[in-house]
């Protein structure tokens, strides 16, 4: 695991912070449907301020099923620094007939100016290449269109899930962002435009999970394996594998660790080799609010990656607002990981870590819907500071 001495001494001392924390009180399981509802204001160390609207619909059935019988949620969101998103994801742990459990989503996403730093765990940001007449240097625009479905059912212990799934995706990359100067990713190309990649996509897996509540989970495992073979403009096979171990401290303190490892064989463009995939939402490696906090977002990129998170989350409140529960959590966190530019290799996996460390703190609203902030810290980033929807796993 990729769990060094430092990380380790780290997360010991907010232990000692928590220890006295009582038991956690239990809260009654809803019933029925809930919509919840915000402005996407948000900051982003990466991204810049957002703006928007974001919805969360849950159905929980009339018998109260837990996390619910599903959620969609769309998504219109924009950001300062050239974001442009509209989303709409949708998970079904329950809609289908017993078993089954569907995730699917649509997507437009546009990038006008998203980093890119060059390949390999050693790649530079030297700041004095971002000056005028290049002010863009280390950035590239890129817009994708895609769709995916996966469907999971129980194979053999109640526990244990076959995935199988299949995706459409068409992206466009251009080099230069709002034509000016000269970029990175130009040079290394050789041009300044692209043509479009269209591909498709299809994947299984397994997936293993003894969780005792899927948010803001208190105890058990929930680990993953998954095989993504893509055809198309693009051609290349992605393995990634997961371990999520969440370990309970007393009754409202959580040691919470993950360790994702993953490999691409092919030639996947620029852009998809940003993605680790999951069997619930995919993230974006290496660095920024789904990986590595505190190092710039897509800092670091190679056919290979490893990281680990550990957080020590503490249930500090729990009221109610209007006859609503909430709750107040707050963590400390410590992120470490690394890239190869062609695959992972086990032999360097402890060597040249990136690290990022800090503490945040969770807004519960009702039983699912989560508001989130993260400040993180590293050697290349004093106090970034994320805020969004939910816990990083």
């Amino acid at each position: 695991m990729l769990i060094t001495t430092r990380m380790f001494m780290r997360s010991a001392s907010l232990l000692l912070i928590a220890t006295l924390a009582r038991g956690q009180d239990a809260t009654p399981r809803p019933a029925g449907h809930a919509l919840t509802g915000l402005p996407a204001l948000n900051f982003d160390a990466d991204e810049g301020f957002g703006t928007g609207a974001i919805l969360q619909y849950y159905d929980y059935g009339t018998a109260g099923v837990a996390p619910y019988r599903f959620s969609v949620q769309p998504t219109v969101f924009g950001t300062t620094r050239g974001r442009r998103d509209i989303v709409v994801f949708l998970d079904a742990p329950h809609l289908l007939p017993t078993g089954w459990r569907l995730g699917a989503g649509a997507a437009r996403e546009q990038q006008l100016a998203t980093p890119y730093y060059g390949i390999g765990n050693e790649s530079q940001n030297d700041t004095l290449l971002s000056r005028a007449p290049n002010p863009y240097y280390y950035r590239f625009g890129r817009t994708v269109v895609r769709a995916n479905a996966d469907v999971q059912h129980r194979v053999g212990l109640p526990t244990l899930r076959f995935l199988a799934g299949a995706g459409v995706r068409s992206v466009t990359i251009r080099p230069v962002p709002y034509d000016s100067g000269s970029t990175l990713l130009a040079q290394r190309v050789g041009r300044a435009d692209l043509p479009a990649t269209h591909a498709i996509s299809a994947r299984m897996g397994l997936v293993f999970d003894t969780r005792d509540r899927e948010i803001g989970t208190h105890a058990g495992n929930w680990s993953e394996l998954i095989v993504q073979r893509v055809a198309g403009d693009e051609d290349y096979t992605r393995t990634t594998a997961s371990v999520r171990q969440y370990v309970p401290i007393g009754g409202r303190v959580t040691l919470a660790e993950r360790v994702v490892m993953q490999t691409v064989r092919g030639d996947p463009s620029i852009g998809e080799m940003f993605i680790v995939q999951s069997s619930y939402r995919d993230d974006e490696i290496l660095g920024g609010a789904s990986s590595i906090r505190g190092i710039p977002r897509n800092r670091y990129v190679g056919k290979g990656v490893a990281f680990a998170n550990t957080e020590v989350r503490w249930d500090a409140a729990q009221f109610a607002v209007r006859g609503r529960t909430m709750g107040l959590v707050v963590s400390g966190f410590t992120d470490a990981g690394r890239v190869w530019t062609d695959g992972v290799d086990v032999s360097t996996m402890a060597r040249d870590l990136h690290v990022g460390c800090g503490g945040g703190v969770r807004l519960a609203i009702g039983p699912s819907f989560v508001i989130a902030t993260d400040v993180g810290h590293s050697a290349q980033s004093t106090a970034a500071v994320y805020i969004g929807l939910g816990y990083l796993f």
